[in-house]
């Protein structure tokens, strides 16, 4: 008997050293703090300059460079009691519903661009002289939110469907607040997300695969150092 304990008790040690290993190597932990997000603004930001001067895609992710924070959205598979069997009764899904608004907060210039961005976005959705809305799929877009690695590699992403700036929110200004960030937080209204993990998306191919992880990896290195550049200014405020 004393035998098989100490078997079990290798074992444990065995599988308790396996796990640390893994939390050691380059994988380790996914960390809350890195992140990238982007932002694929609607069909219209190329048509007709209804951006001002904001309409390119280097404009709108410089803009998507400068979130501080943002939120990695959830799903809810809803459930009704199925009663029609013997013994206990169980749940079963008959639907599903997603999270459909999720907050960002950017880090404003000083000519508050960021702001101005979307507030433009919003004026795709409606006129401001006759209050005519504007057809849905002239004003949606897409946004990507990517979980990366301490190789500032994509691990983990998901890409919001339909997505528009329901609400610029607002923002308190005061004297005191002589070493602080202006920061703009708006709230992204989505219908759905799905996930952007190539190993459940197989039909990407190889060569599209490799494309990507060239580019986004290039443009990584060159902007890894954006965020810690703004906090040292807003620190020298």
């Amino acid at each position: 008997m004393a035998k098989f304990a100490k078997f079990l008790e290798g074992t444990a040690f065995g599988l308790l050293n396996d796990l640390l290993a893994g939390f050691h190597s380059d994988d380790g932990y996914a960390q809350p703090n890195r992140y990238e997000v982007v932002i694929n603004g609607p069909r219209s930001l190329n048509q007709q300059n209804p951006f001002e001067g904001l309409q390119r895609q280097s404009d709108v992710s410089r803009i998507a460079l400068r979130a501080q924070s943002a939120v990695l959205p959830g799903r809810v598979l809803n459930t009704a009691e199925d009663t029609n069997i013997y013994g206990p009764s169980r749940q079963v899904v008959d639907g599903v519903t997603y999270a459909d608004e999720i907050d960002i907060e950017f880090q404003s210039s000083s000519d508050l661009q960021e702001r101005v961005f979307f507030e433009n976005w919003q004026r795709q959705t409606f006129n401001e002289k006759t209050w005519n809305l504007q057809y849905y799929d002239d004003y949606i877009g897409e946004i990507e939110i990517y979980i990366l690695d301490k190789q500032d590699q994509r691990r983990y992403g998901v890409k919001l469907w339909e997505v528009f700036p329901k609400t610029v929110n607002p923002t308190s200004l005061a004297y005191d607040n002589n070493d602080t960030l202006f920061l703009t937080s708006v709230g992204f209204s989505f219908r759905y997300w799905t996930s952007l993990d190539q190993s459940q998306n197989p039909d990407v191919s190889f060569f599209d695969r490799a494309l990507e992880t060239v580019v986004n990896s290039a443009e990584r290195n060159i902007t890894r150092n954006i965020p810690a550049v703004l906090n040292k200014l807003g620190r020298n405020l």
